[in-house]
């Protein structure tokens, strides 16, 4: 159980940015947004998957989303809530 708990997703929260060239555009900020939502999901999804079956079922499928995250944070900054 407690390897299924280490593969969860990160919340968008936890997540650091990574320092990376390039300008923060309109449609990275756009994609921020999108991506953060949908690693809310994971988390969600992980821990309902892993009190459930003991497996992180939203990491598994391909629902994390932390590496792009990391990216777009580090050009753009954390998303404005």
């Amino acid at each position: 159980m407690l390897a299924g708990l280490v593969a969860c997703a990160t919340p968008p929260d936890k997540i650091a940015g990574v320092p990376n060239a390039g300008p923060c555009t309109q449609a990275d900020r756009e994609r921020l947004a999108i991506v953060t939502n949908q690693q809310n999901k994971a988390v969600t999804g992980d821990a309902l998957g892993v009190f459930l079956i003991g497996v992180p079922v939203s990491s598994m499928s391909g629902g994390d989303h932390e590496t792009e995250i990391a990216i777009l944070k580090g050009r753009c900054g954390a998303p404005k809530t």
